[in-house]
């Protein structure tokens, strides 16, 4: 079986792959400018991530205890090398 996702045809295989995948929290980041960083840094070593937050920023663009963080998760396979290339870029 295949199926077409975003121009990419996809076979049985990768479609069990992608069931495979277990995504975990990298961090969370108190501001949307810092995930976005984040999520560009990651993306030019090739690895996917997912920005979460439970609050919509631009009705609360502020952060109280922790409300509007954004958690920044990725594949568990990314992990280690993601907090790695985090903790080498940082300021």
């Amino acid at each position: 079986m295949k199926a077409l996702i975003g121009g990419n045809i996809l076979t049985e295989n990768t479609e069990k792959k992608d069931k495979d995948i277990k995504i975990v929290e990298l961090c969370r980041v108190p501001l949307e400018d810092e995930a976005l960083a984040i999520e560009s840094l990651l993306a030019s070593c090739n690895i996917k991530c997912i920005l979460q937050s439970d609050i919509t920023r631009s009705v609360f663009p502020f952060t109280i205890d922790g409300l509007a963080e954004v958690r920044i998760l990725v594949s568990d396979k990314d992990l280690e090398k993601s907090k790695e290339i985090i903790s080498e870029n940082k300021n």
